[in-house]
């Protein structure tokens, strides 16, 4: 296999241009005779002659005028590499494809997009949203950069990477006139009489609503309203007598607006989610995704500390 480096082809276009060994090897700032091993050994190499020497001059043979085409192209592409490296090193050139579960969406959008946008708006943003076994599989097939979602939904698997957020308190919410604010404090098992409206629960929620609400192993959780949208179900929520469990941050805007509020319970259990980013191990992220993942972390800190305000009783 033939290696010929990027300087040897830039003497051979340069002598194809100039016609003379002399006015080429000024270009290239080599004497006459470095410039003329340079092609000789080019030559030697292909094992074919692509000038043809004589007094006045050099004169292409038809290999010759083969392989400077050819050249022009490869240097072409060479500076176009180099520039694009340099692109993508300033932001200026990428793509960062970022997978979200429902409730990281929620905390995250529109904030990230508007966010990333400003600091480098010549990168693209594409935004995958589903369940973490889903992004998982598109984490796993390249399809997305990384994940933000609990991380207590993906099986501890050695291929993938993941750096653990602050963990983000929850509680039941309600709209501000619920029948279930009306006393004070409630026991647990007052929620059983309301609908329920949730996003798809994963294994771990399941689990931990069937020991709070004390459901019985084999009772299915009477949920009303199942929908991946967390803006749709606060809505149904602030509107309907239904509840939704959430973290404060993907119902901080809803708490300032007093649109919803927390259910206050009696011996409250300790609820939360554990969110964390997740890439693929053994993998370099490109500039665009490392800058993403950044902003990424600063919103959902920031909107985790915006929220804890908010949940303290008044």
């Amino acid at each position: 296999m033939h290696e010929i480096n990027s300087r040897r082809l830039t003497h051979l276009i340069a002598l194809a241009e100039e016609g003379s060994f002399a006015r080429a090897a000024e270009r290239v700032h080599l004497s006459q005779p470095a410039l003329s091993r340079s092609i000789q050994a080019l030559e030697d190499e292909l094992d074919m002659k692509l000038f043809d020497r004589a007094a006045r001059g050099v004169a292409m043979t038809a290999a010759g005028r083969l392989l400077v085409e050819r050249a022009r192209r490869v240097l072409f592409e060479t500076r176009c590499l180099f520039r694009d490296v340099e692109l993508l090193k300033a932001h200026e050139l990428g793509e960062v494809r970022i997978g979200l579960g429902p409730y990281t969406a929620v905390v995250l959008l529109p904030e990230l997009l508007i966010e990333f946008s400003q600091r480098f708006p010549k990168i693209k943003v594409s935004i995958e949203l589903g369940d973490g076994d889903v992004l998982l599989s598109k984490l796993r097939a390249e399809q997305v950069d990384f994940l933000v979602t609990d991380r207590r939904v993906l099986p501890v698997t050695p291929d993938v990477t993941l750096h653990r957020l602050p963990r983000q308190e929850g509680a039941w919410f309600v709209r501000p006139d619920h029948p279930l604010l009306a006393h004070g404090p409630v026991p647990l098992a007052a929620l059983r009489e309301f609908p329920l409206v949730s996003v798809t629960l994963p294994a771990f929620m399941k689990d931990a609503v069937h020991r709070l609400l004390k459901y019985r192993a084999h009772e299915k959780i009477p949920v009303q309203m199942e929908c991946n949208d967390v803006a749709v179900l606060k809505q149904v929520v602030a509107q309907t007598d239904g509840i939704l469990f959430a973290t404060g941050s993907s119902v901080r805007r809803e708490l300032e607006a007093r649109s919803l509020a927390p259910v206050a319970l009696t011996n409250p259990p300790r609820l939360g989610l554990e969110f964390a980013l997740v890439s693929l191990a053994e993998r370099t992220p490109s500039p665009a995704a490392s800058a993403a993942l950044t902003l990424a972390e600063e919103i959902m800190v920031d909107a985790n500390k915006a929220a804890q305000s908010l949940l303290r009783p008044r």
